[in-house]
């Protein structure tokens, strides 16, 4: 699937990665999941992180932030904030939205701020529910395409959990 944002190519849009996923929901369900923060919150992280607080402007130039807390971390202090330790947050704009169908926005990751991915959501029907691919790319390596690949096969089992339970 091609990138629908506008935007020049560069020498690491050719690493990215991809995860389909067939949730047993419909899509409007799905696509709540990801535009509602009340459902990202419940969704969105890893095993070792929780998503602490979503806040999601869904529309076409409007702006979103997660952030998530390891488990294991009782308090965050401004130090471990700035050093991305054990809080971190992911901020970026939409760049395409269409109801229940697709979702496209930039990926700014508190870890690595100078790196500045997109990632393209798309729903589509399917036999027992939804079909749900996750295109992300434009990563600047391939040590950060696989950790991405590792933190969205965690998400995705967490969301066919959430919205088909």
């Amino acid at each position: 699937m091609p990138a629908l944002e506008n935007a020049p190519a560069t020498a690491t849009d050719n690493i990215l990665l991809t995860q389909t996923r067939i949730i047993r929901a419909p899509r409007a369900k799905v696509y709540d999941a990801w535009t509602n923060p009340e459902i990202m919150e419940q969704w969105f992280g890893s095993p070792m992180m929780y998503c602490s607080s979503a806040s999601l402007d869904v529309r076409v130039g409007g702006s979103y932030r997660i952030e998530a807390i390891r488990k294991e971390a009782t308090t965050v202090s401004a130090q471990d904030i700035c050093d991305g330790r054990p809080f971190n947050a992911v901020t970026g704009e939409y760049t395409k939205v269409i109801p229940n169908a697709l979702l496209q926005f930039t990926w700014i990751a508190a870890w690595a701020p100078e790196e500045k991915s997109l990632v393209t959501v798309s729903l589509k029907d399917a036999p027992g529910g939804t079909e749900l691919t996750v295109l992300h790319e434009r990563f600047a390596s391939e040590t950060s395409r696989d950790a991405h690949n590792n933190g969205w096969c965690h998400a995705l089992e967490n969301i066919a959990r959430v919205v088909a339970g």
